[in-house]
């Protein structure tokens, strides 16, 4: 039921030749009215006309927010396209579309989302002829020139309906194969999944909306912070209270790997995850479900400012109040893929050669040695690297962490790579030699070895160690060698096995010589000399 505002040279015979839908709608508005003469109305006077009444004229709606793929049929959309009744908007997996109805009122379509404009339509408009005439009528001058009555049917995904509060021939419906939500001014999502049992949700978040099912007797009223869902054969279920948004404050501000991954660690529920190009949300470019606790990962996104919310969802499938964070990603160019040292890789100090595989986007590369995975103790930092290899030189023992970035010939930098560790091993200390005490045999000893690591002894009568006399793997850090039986020039050297099988390079060598009698209480010690 509207209320009509009369005016000058108005008639309810006139009436139904310009806003009523037939020549004797006009009786049953002046028995609504109690009118008894109707060619006697006056001017401001207000009718009761019900909006079944009143001549509708189909009007489009507009298509106002495009990204990505979205369609009417085949065809594609595109921004400013008008949308008639009957037509349809589907959005693909990564595109979304916002429609603006005739009355004012926005319609948003996330990815992956089919949606019909059902009804479209004006009541009430005077015919071109009769609204000239009334143009200038003081008493129409604050009265609607029509009623807005429209219908969005939803055949797959979801609708974010932001309803204006303006006067309608009837409530704002949005319609799915098994329920209908009714509204006048609010703001509120509707999902249906096509797949059994081809439930409708509604959940509200402003306002208050009439929510039936298809197929079934008796709806309910849904306000502000509550949902509810049907199959269609069933009335809907209880109104349930909407569940507050997650916690997305621990969220990095900035991402530097062209899949954005994150998890939400202690969600109890699974989350709806959406991400868009404004903070509005109308051009969204994913939309996905996650399972409690799982990691978030979204991929194809541009370096951008981008914006993400989540939401929690119940056991019925009704999604809560959001939660939503901006966030920047900045992942190109993409940092060299590493070639050496490999990661976890262990050598003896001195040259390092580090060696990478360019990225083609850019020219030039920047590397980073340090002895932290923070990078705060910094021991190396090589900027506006041309080349693909650079060798250097680390002497001190111990844990190193490298990393490279691309530069592009515009002097964008791109961000680090993942820090890979590597480990230096010092060269072993040269081994001291002396008598046993019984001299009957020569014991070596050696400073910095680790108790897990073996050691791998050579005794040898020539310098290249091709004359091998004797060898053997200790542990600990001393050998005893029976003594010689023959006198002359012997070589010592050892080197270090650790238990992941990297082998350190042979300490330095140590000369032995030995006298060739040893009898008699004048014998020396070995002569020691370190080559």
């Amino acid at each position: 039921m509207v209320e009509f505002v009369v005016v000058r040279a108005d008639t309810l015979i006139g009436l139904s030749s310009s806003v009523l839908v037939s020549p004797t709608a006009w009786r049953e508005v002046a028995r609504i009215n109690k009118i008894p003469d109707p060619n006697r109305i006056l001017p401001g006077q207000r009718l009761r006309i019900p909006a079944r009444l009143l001549r509708g004229d189909a009007v489009s709606a507009t298509l106002v927010s495009v990204t990505g793929d979205v369609r009417s049929g085949d065809a594609p959309l595109a921004v400013g396209a008008a949308l008639n009744e009957g037509q349809s908007v589907q959005t693909g997996p990564n595109g979304s579309a916002v429609v603006e109805l005739a009355d004012g009122s926005r319609v948003r379509l996330p990815p992956s989302s089919l949606a019909e404009v059902a009804a479209s339509r004006n009541f009430g408009g005077r015919l071109p002829a009769h609204a000239a005439a009334s143009a200038d009528d003081a008493a129409a001058a604050n009265a609607p020139s029509h009623w807005f009555a429209g219908t969005m049917r939803v055949l797959r995904g979801s609708v974010e309906v932001f309803a204006t509060k303006v006067l309608r021939a009837k409530p704002l419906e949005v319609v799915t194969p098994t329920a209908v939500v009714g509204v006048r001014g609010t703001q509120y999502r509707v999902a249906y999944d096509d797949a059994a049992p081809r439930r409708t949700h509604a959940e509200v978040l402003e306002g208050v909306v009439a929510f039936d099912a298809a197929g079934a007797a008796g709806g309910t009223a849904l306000t502000a912070g509550f949902g509810a869902s049907t199959d269609g054969g069933s009335p809907p279920s209880a109104p349930a209270r909407l569940l507050p948004p997650p916690d997305l404050t621990a969220l990095p501000e900035r991402f530097e790997r062209p899949i954005v991954r994150f998890a939400l660690p202690g969600e109890s529920t699974p989350l709806r995850v959406q991400v868009a190009a404004d903070p509005a949300f109308d051009r969204m470019v994913s939309d996905q479900q996650v399972a409690p606790g799982a990691e978030v990962r979204i991929a194809g996104l541009d370096d951008a400012q981008w914006y993400v919310r989540a939401r929690r969802i119940d056991a019925q499938g009704i999604e809560g109040f959001d939660s939503a964070r901006p966030f920047v990603l900045k992942a190109r160019p993409e940092p060299p893929a590493y070639r050496a040292p490999r990661v976890s890789a262990k050598q003896p100090v001195g040259t390092v050669q580090f060696a990478w595989a360019p990225n083609v986007d850019a020219t030039r590369a920047r590397l980073q040695v340090a002895e932290d995975a923070a990078f705060t103790r910094i021991v190396e930092d090589r900027d506006n690297l041309d080349a693909s290899a650079l060798e250097t030189t680390l002497s001190k023992p111990g844990t190193y962490f490298w990393r490279l970035a691309s530069v592009r010939p515009s002097g964008d930098h791109g961000p680090f790579g993942d820090a890979q560790r590597f480990d230096l091993r010092p060269t072993p200390q040269p081994a001291a030699v002396a008598r046993s005490a019984d001299g009957n045999a020569l014991v070596f000893r050696w400073s910095g070895a680790r108790p897990e690591d073996k050691q791998q002894v050579e005794f040898a009568r020539d310098l290249d160690f091709k004359q091998i006399v004797t060898r053997a793997e200790v542990s600990g850090s001393e050998w005893t060698l029976p003594m010689p039986g023959s006198g002359g020039r012997y070589y010592f050297r050892y080197r270090s096995v650790e238990p992941d099988g990297f082998v350190s390079p042979y300490s330095e060598k140590v000369q032995v010589d030995v006298p060739r009698d040893w009898s008699g209480l004048g014998l020396l010690l070995p002569l020691l000399l370190l080559l």
